[in-house]
Protein backbone atom coordinates (compact mmCIF):
# COMPACT_ATOMS: atom_id res chain seq x y z
CA UNK A 1 0.00 0.00 0.00
CA UNK A 2 2.73 2.47 0.99
CA UNK A 3 4.69 1.55 -2.11
CA UNK A 4 1.67 2.23 -4.31
CA UNK A 5 1.10 5.62 -2.68
CA UNK A 6 4.78 6.47 -3.07
CA UNK A 7 4.70 5.57 -6.75
CA UNK A 8 1.54 7.62 -7.26
CA UNK A 9 3.13 10.67 -5.66
CA UNK A 10 6.21 10.23 -7.80
CA UNK A 11 4.08 10.02 -10.92
CA UNK A 12 2.27 13.22 -9.95
CA UNK A 13 5.45 15.13 -9.16
CA UNK A 14 5.61 18.43 -11.01
CA UNK A 15 8.29 18.89 -13.64
CA UNK A 16 10.58 21.88 -13.08
CA UNK A 17 11.51 23.00 -16.62
CA UNK A 18 14.28 25.33 -15.45
CA UNK A 19 16.25 22.74 -13.53
CA UNK A 20 19.57 22.17 -15.36
CA UNK A 21 18.74 18.55 -16.19
CA UNK A 22 15.26 19.29 -17.52
CA UNK A 23 16.41 22.37 -19.42
CA UNK A 24 19.10 20.29 -21.11
CA UNK A 25 16.53 17.65 -22.07
CA UNK A 26 14.12 20.31 -23.34
CA UNK A 27 16.78 21.72 -25.67
CA UNK A 28 18.68 18.63 -26.75
CA UNK A 29 16.52 15.62 -25.83
CA UNK A 30 13.00 16.91 -26.51
CA UNK A 31 11.48 13.48 -27.06
CA UNK A 32 12.69 12.38 -23.62
CA UNK A 33 11.52 15.60 -21.98
CA UNK A 34 8.03 15.53 -23.47
CA UNK A 35 7.66 11.81 -22.76
CA UNK A 36 7.59 12.68 -19.05
CA UNK A 37 4.15 13.07 -17.42
CA UNK A 38 2.84 16.44 -18.60
CA UNK A 39 2.50 17.95 -15.13
CA UNK A 40 4.48 21.17 -15.15
CA UNK A 41 5.33 23.52 -12.31
CA UNK A 42 2.80 26.34 -12.70
CA UNK A 43 5.10 29.18 -11.69
CA UNK A 44 7.77 27.93 -14.10
CA UNK A 45 5.24 28.03 -16.94
CA UNK A 46 4.36 31.62 -16.02
CA UNK A 47 8.06 32.54 -15.98
CA UNK A 48 8.48 30.89 -19.39
CA UNK A 49 5.53 32.88 -20.74
CA UNK A 50 7.03 36.10 -19.39
CA UNK A 51 10.42 35.39 -20.96
CA UNK A 52 8.72 34.72 -24.28
CA UNK A 53 6.88 38.02 -23.88
CA UNK A 54 10.21 39.80 -23.36
CA UNK A 55 11.63 37.97 -26.39
CA UNK A 56 8.64 39.17 -28.43
CA UNK A 57 9.31 42.79 -27.43
CA UNK A 58 12.99 42.36 -28.33
CA UNK A 59 11.95 41.14 -31.76
CA UNK A 60 9.62 44.12 -32.13
CA UNK A 61 12.47 46.51 -31.30
CA UNK A 62 14.60 44.85 -33.99
CA UNK A 63 11.77 45.29 -36.49
CA UNK A 64 11.58 48.99 -35.66
CA UNK A 65 15.33 49.37 -36.07
CA UNK A 66 15.13 47.58 -39.41
CA UNK A 67 12.44 50.02 -40.51
CA UNK A 68 14.72 52.82 -39.36
CA UNK A 69 17.32 51.73 -41.88
CA UNK A 70 14.79 52.59 -44.58
CA UNK A 71 14.21 56.08 -43.21
CA UNK A 72 11.40 55.44 -40.72
CA UNK A 73 13.33 55.70 -37.48
CA UNK A 74 11.43 57.32 -34.62
CA UNK A 75 12.99 59.45 -31.91
CA UNK A 76 11.34 57.20 -29.30
CA UNK A 77 13.13 54.10 -30.56
CA UNK A 78 16.38 56.03 -30.75
CA UNK A 79 16.00 57.05 -27.12
CA UNK A 80 15.11 53.53 -26.03
CA UNK A 81 18.04 51.83 -27.74
CA UNK A 82 20.63 54.52 -27.03
CA UNK A 83 21.25 53.26 -23.47
CA UNK A 84 21.13 49.81 -21.97
CA UNK A 85 19.08 50.86 -18.93
CA UNK A 86 16.28 52.26 -21.12
CA UNK A 87 16.37 49.24 -23.44
CA UNK A 88 16.10 46.74 -20.61
CA UNK A 89 13.44 48.80 -18.84
CA UNK A 90 11.43 48.87 -22.05
CA UNK A 91 11.64 45.17 -22.94
CA UNK A 92 11.24 43.91 -19.36
CA UNK A 93 8.35 46.27 -18.67
CA UNK A 94 6.40 45.65 -21.87
CA UNK A 95 7.27 41.97 -21.61
CA UNK A 96 4.44 41.55 -19.12
CA UNK A 97 1.82 42.86 -21.53
CA UNK A 98 3.39 41.02 -24.43
CA UNK A 99 3.37 37.77 -22.44
CA UNK A 100 -0.42 37.95 -22.04
CA UNK A 101 -0.90 38.64 -25.74
CA UNK A 102 1.36 35.86 -27.01
CA UNK A 103 -0.03 33.45 -24.39
CA UNK A 104 -3.53 33.97 -25.76
CA UNK A 105 -2.79 34.25 -29.49
CA UNK A 106 0.19 31.93 -29.96
CA UNK A 107 -1.22 29.43 -27.49
CA UNK A 108 -4.49 29.40 -29.42
CA UNK A 109 -2.64 28.92 -32.71
CA UNK A 110 -0.62 26.06 -31.25
CA UNK A 111 -3.86 24.36 -30.21
CA UNK A 112 -5.35 24.90 -33.69
CA UNK A 113 -2.30 23.27 -35.29
CA UNK A 114 -2.75 20.34 -32.93
CA UNK A 115 -6.36 20.05 -34.04
CA UNK A 116 -5.33 20.27 -37.69
CA UNK A 117 -2.94 17.40 -36.88
CA UNK A 118 -5.64 15.10 -35.55
CA UNK A 119 -5.64 16.02 -31.85
CA UNK A 120 -9.22 17.26 -31.95
CA UNK A 121 -9.68 17.15 -28.17
CA UNK A 122 -6.37 18.81 -27.26
CA UNK A 123 -6.66 20.49 -23.87
CA UNK A 124 -6.19 24.25 -24.47
CA UNK A 125 -4.36 24.82 -21.19
CA UNK A 126 -1.96 21.95 -21.78
CA UNK A 127 -1.45 23.15 -25.35
CA UNK A 128 -0.41 26.56 -24.01
CA UNK A 129 1.96 24.94 -21.52
CA UNK A 130 3.62 22.93 -24.30
CA UNK A 131 3.78 25.99 -26.54
CA UNK A 132 5.50 28.01 -23.80
CA UNK A 133 8.09 25.31 -23.16
CA UNK A 134 9.02 24.70 -26.79
CA UNK A 135 9.17 28.46 -27.42
CA UNK A 136 11.96 28.75 -24.85
CA UNK A 137 14.26 26.98 -27.29
CA UNK A 138 14.14 30.00 -29.59
CA UNK A 139 13.76 32.69 -26.90
CA UNK A 140 16.46 31.85 -24.36
CA UNK A 141 19.45 31.88 -26.77
CA UNK A 142 18.42 35.34 -28.01
CA UNK A 143 18.17 36.66 -24.46
CA UNK A 144 21.57 35.20 -23.57
CA UNK A 145 23.12 36.86 -26.62
CA UNK A 146 21.62 40.24 -25.67
CA UNK A 147 22.95 39.86 -22.12
CA UNK A 148 26.42 39.20 -23.55
CA UNK A 149 26.05 42.21 -25.83
CA UNK A 150 25.21 44.30 -22.78
CA UNK A 151 28.71 43.55 -21.50
CA UNK A 152 30.37 44.16 -24.86
CA UNK A 153 28.70 47.26 -26.31
CA UNK A 154 27.82 50.73 -25.03
CA UNK A 155 24.14 50.45 -26.00
CA UNK A 156 21.73 48.16 -27.80
CA UNK A 157 21.85 50.46 -30.81
CA UNK A 158 25.62 50.05 -30.86
CA UNK A 159 25.23 46.27 -30.67
CA UNK A 160 22.62 46.30 -33.43
CA UNK A 161 24.77 48.40 -35.75
CA UNK A 162 27.87 46.30 -35.13
CA UNK A 163 26.41 42.84 -35.57
CA UNK A 164 28.87 40.16 -34.57
CA UNK A 165 29.05 36.41 -34.85
CA UNK A 166 26.92 36.28 -31.70
CA UNK A 167 23.87 37.15 -33.78
CA UNK A 168 24.46 34.10 -35.97
CA UNK A 169 24.46 31.77 -32.97
CA UNK A 170 20.71 32.14 -32.46
CA UNK A 171 19.69 31.20 -36.01
CA UNK A 172 20.12 27.41 -35.62
CA UNK A 173 18.00 27.52 -32.46
CA UNK A 174 15.14 29.14 -34.36
CA UNK A 175 15.00 26.17 -36.72
CA UNK A 176 15.75 23.66 -33.96
CA UNK A 177 12.74 25.01 -32.05
CA UNK A 178 10.56 23.71 -34.91
CA UNK A 179 11.88 20.19 -34.31
CA UNK A 180 11.33 20.55 -30.57
CA UNK A 181 7.80 21.77 -31.25
CA UNK A 182 7.14 18.74 -33.46
CA UNK A 183 8.52 16.36 -30.83
CA UNK A 184 6.37 18.03 -28.20
CA UNK A 185 3.20 17.81 -30.26
CA UNK A 186 3.68 14.16 -31.21
CA UNK A 187 4.82 13.03 -27.75
CA UNK A 188 2.17 14.73 -25.62
CA UNK A 189 -0.81 14.61 -27.98
CA UNK A 190 -2.35 11.97 -30.20
CA UNK A 191 -1.50 13.45 -33.60
CA UNK A 192 -1.47 12.08 -37.13
CA UNK A 193 0.79 12.54 -40.14
CA UNK A 194 -0.30 16.15 -40.63
CA UNK A 195 1.82 17.08 -37.60
CA UNK A 196 4.91 16.99 -39.83
CA UNK A 197 3.40 19.70 -42.00
CA UNK A 198 2.00 21.96 -39.28
CA UNK A 199 4.95 21.71 -36.89
CA UNK A 200 7.88 21.25 -39.30
CA UNK A 201 7.21 22.16 -42.93
CA UNK A 202 4.96 25.16 -42.29
CA UNK A 203 7.08 27.01 -39.68
CA UNK A 204 10.41 26.20 -41.35
CA UNK A 205 9.10 27.48 -44.69
CA UNK A 206 7.89 30.63 -42.97
CA UNK A 207 11.28 31.28 -41.37
CA UNK A 208 13.17 30.61 -44.60
CA UNK A 209 10.94 33.00 -46.55
CA UNK A 210 11.16 35.66 -43.84
CA UNK A 211 14.97 35.44 -43.69
CA UNK A 212 15.18 35.46 -47.48
CA UNK A 213 13.04 38.59 -47.65
CA UNK A 214 15.13 40.25 -44.94
CA UNK A 215 18.35 39.41 -46.78
CA UNK A 216 16.95 40.81 -50.03
CA UNK A 217 15.86 44.04 -48.36
CA UNK A 218 19.24 44.53 -46.72
CA UNK A 219 21.06 43.79 -49.98
CA UNK A 220 19.03 46.45 -51.80
CA UNK A 221 19.23 49.03 -49.02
Amino acid sequence: MNTELSLEKQEQKEILPFSPKNLWMLFFQPKTFFSLPAIYHHRSIMIAAYLIGVFSVMDRVDQKLLQAEFGNRTSLMLDITDAWWSYWLFVLGLGTISAVIVWLIHGWWYKKRLQFSGAKDADPQLARHIWALQSLVAALPVMIVVILQTLMYSSYLDAYQNSSILNLVVIPFIFWSCWVSYRAATSVFNTNGWAKFWFLVFPITFYVLAMGLLTALMANA
